[in-house]
Parts: structure tokens; sequence; C-alpha cells
């Protein structure tokens, strides 16, 4: 297994991308048709939409049974997405996306990219899915990828570095690498037209996401930046530094507060203005991205392996879910409150809305996966094993 050094941990390389659900727009408090994804689909995107919520209108699995599993090879840290007519997108550490059948798990078609992810891979490389059918996937070298819906490759276009989760609003996709560069791609052509380009800092481990007012929100270094996109030029609207690197990506409530954790065991809450509203100290640090649903509820998982469940306005704690060791991919909420992450101790975790296990399964390896939810409620999720499950 590729794996690299992260903050004195061993990681191993992911794929991961966000978009938005126009269709659900309204729901989630999010400008309906801002962002271009599958309209249809529950879960287009590893972490649900532009603004992370994590949250699918769908009802998850309750008893834990295994519908099917795949090996694909090499470790799925990449999250695995849902298009619009609920093929499943998932990449492997080496350098291969799938397109699989939602109800078998059989490949419908695959694309290599070249070689597998080498060297500075983290969280941030899933697919995103386009209301078009199409897929942008982060691919290795630096390379983002058009794909059509039957794996035809349409255009590739080289960054200066690891490409991390695209975001789409309108025809406009915004890009981070790990070098620290955010930059905007117009779609619509043979090829993709690069806006602009404005570096940020160092070294970015985040994916950005799209406030409701249109600033588009990453982290970076020690920091969350929000940079304002005037059409031709960009400008950072704000900066809000933390005492500690911060290695995942930040999430946007429906009111515009941002939302992110960082190494000092902290998550930060950020006005919409880039003020600090409330700091709270969850105990450990996380390279797990938080999420914050419509409900008002932040989600935190952390190095312990516990998912911190906080209220949005004053972080005060409403909940913790324990596993049994560190939580490093993200969680995924369905439609009635149900929550469900994977742990780096091989164990995968469903928990009702009020704290009560609804099942634990025993997995191949460990887990870093964000997981998903299909339009049917079946969980994916997949390991450092190679192996992808379906949990209905």
């Amino acid at each position: 297994m590729l794996s690299w050094k992260r903050a004195g941990r061993l990681f191993p390389p992911i794929p991961f991308v966000v978009a938005i659900l126009a269709a659900g727009a309204a729901v989630m408090g999010q400008p309906a048709g801002r962002a271009e994804a599958a309209a249809t689909s529950p879960w287009p995107s590893a972490l649900h939409d532009s603004t992370h919520s994590a949250t699918a209108r769908v009802q998850g699995p309750t008893t834990g049974r295994i519908e099917w599993t795949r090996n694909l090879g090499s470790n799925i840290t990449p999250g695995p997405v849902a298009g619009s007519d609920g093929t499943i997108y998932v990449a492997t550490d080496a350098g291969d996306l799938y397109a699989l059948n939602p109800t078998t798990g059989a490949t419908q078609w695959t694309f290599d990219g070249g070689g597998p992810f080498t060297g500075g891979m983290d969280l941030s490389v899933s697919p995103l899915v386009l209301s078009t059918g199409s897929i942008l996937w982060p691919g290795p070298k630096g390379t983002l990828y058009e794909l059509t819906a039957a794996g035809q490759k349409a255009w590739s276009h080289v960054f200066g570095g690891t490409v991390l989760s695209p975001v789409a609003s309108g025809q406009s996709v915004y890009v981070m690498t790990m070098a620290g560069t955010l930059s905007k791609l117009q779609l619509g052509g043979t090829t993709p037209s690069v806006s602009w380009s404005i570096p940020l800092g160092h070294v970015s481990y985040g994916s950005p996401v799209v406030s409701p007012d249109g600033d588009v929100i990453t982290t970076v270094d020690r920091s969350v930046v929000a940079v304002v996109d005037h059409g031709t030029t960009p400008t950072v609207h704000w900066r809000v530094p933390s005492s500690a690197t911060i290695e995942v990506s930040a999430s946007v409530a429906r009111s515009g507060e941002v939302f992110a954790s960082a190494n000092d065991a902290s998550v930060y809450s950020i006005e919409p203005g880039g003020s600090l509203r409330w700091r709270k100290i969850i105990g450990h640090e996380s390279y797990s991205s938080s999420t914050v649903t419509a409900a008002g509820l932040l989600y935190i998982g952390d190095n312990a392996g516990v998912l911190n469940i906080v209220r949005a306005s004053n972080g005060a704690v409403v909940n913790r879910d324990h596993g049994v060791k560190g939580l490093w991919g993200a969680q995924v909420i369905d439609d009635r409150g149900d929550v469900y992450f994977g742990t780096q101790g091989k164990g995968i975790y469903g928990y009702s809305k009020s704290g009560h296990r609804l099942f634990h399964l025993e997995s191949h390896g460990p887990i870093d996966s964000y997981p998903a939810l299909t339009g049917t409620g079946t969980l994916i999720i997949g390991d450092e094993s190679g192996t992808l499950y379906a949990i209905g």
C-alpha cells in the first residue's frame, strides 16, 4: 500500500470531491442552482454538497446487513460517490477509477489514471459528478480529468501540485492543490479554461467549499481563507488563523457560518464576515472533516475514534458516538438523523440520532474512506484492504 507521512503518521493516498445537490438546495439552505451536480442523486459527491453538509435525503441502514462486497485490489481511502442513475464511482490508490453497479457491485467500466497516486496524497480526491453525467476526477500526477458517463476521457488538465476535491458552481469549478493554490476553471468546451489562480499558502489538505454568499472557502497551512470571485480576478475576503495546522476541509452552515477543526484539538466557528465566533476544545486532534447540517448540528470526528456532535450556534456538546480507534474519514447523516462512519480500528458504525448504536461491523482493514448513501439508502464505504462494502 502506498502511504506518506503527515503530522508524524503514515497516511494512505485518497481520492475525494465536492458538489451541490441542486434538487435539495432549498432544504439544505443553499441557493438553488448555484452549483452543478447530479441533481437527482442523493449523494453526488464525497461530502454530499458544496457546503459539506454530509446529509442525504434518504434513510440509511439500521441492521448492518451487507448486500455485497468488492475487492478492488488496492486501498480504497478515496470516498465513493453516486451518480444520478445510482452508479457508484470510486477510485483506488493504484490510480484506477471504477464505475460500479449499485445493486451488485459489478464493474461497468474502469479508467486508468496512468499510474498510482504517489507522494503527498490526502483525503480529498474523490470524483465529482456533474449534472451532464460527466465525472471530474482528480487523478494521479496532479491531473484533473473530465470523463464521460461511459468512462471516456473528454479532457485532462495538469496542475502544479496534487489536485484536491473540486467544487462546482454553475459553469465554474474551483480547484485547490496541495501546493496551496486555488484555481477557477470554466467548463463547457473541449478543454477547460483557467480563469484565474491565486496562491494562498504553502500546503493545503482540504477541498474548497462554497458559502451561500458565493465565497470560496478553503483551508491552508494554519488558517481558513475565504476568497471572493470577481469573475476574472479573485481577492481574499478574510483569513482566520488557528494555533495549529489544519489538515481537513471546512464546512459552512446555511447561515454562512464556517467551521474547521485543527491539530490543536479545537474546532473553530467563523462568522460570514471572518470574525471568530467561538472555539471549542474537543479533546483530540482531528484528521476528519467536519460536517454541518441544516438542523444546526456540527459533526467532528477525532483521533480517539469519537464522533463529537455539537450545536453549531455555540459549540455545546449534544452527543458523542464512540468507535474503537481514530475516525479519519468523516461521516454521513441520513434523513432521520442517523449517522454512519468508519474507523482506523477496522470498524463500520451506525448510530441513531439519540446516540443508540444501530450496528458495528468488522472491516478487513482500517478505514479512511468518506462514506456515501445511495438513492436506495445503501451505505457505501471502503477500507485499506481494497474492500468496498455495500450495507443495506
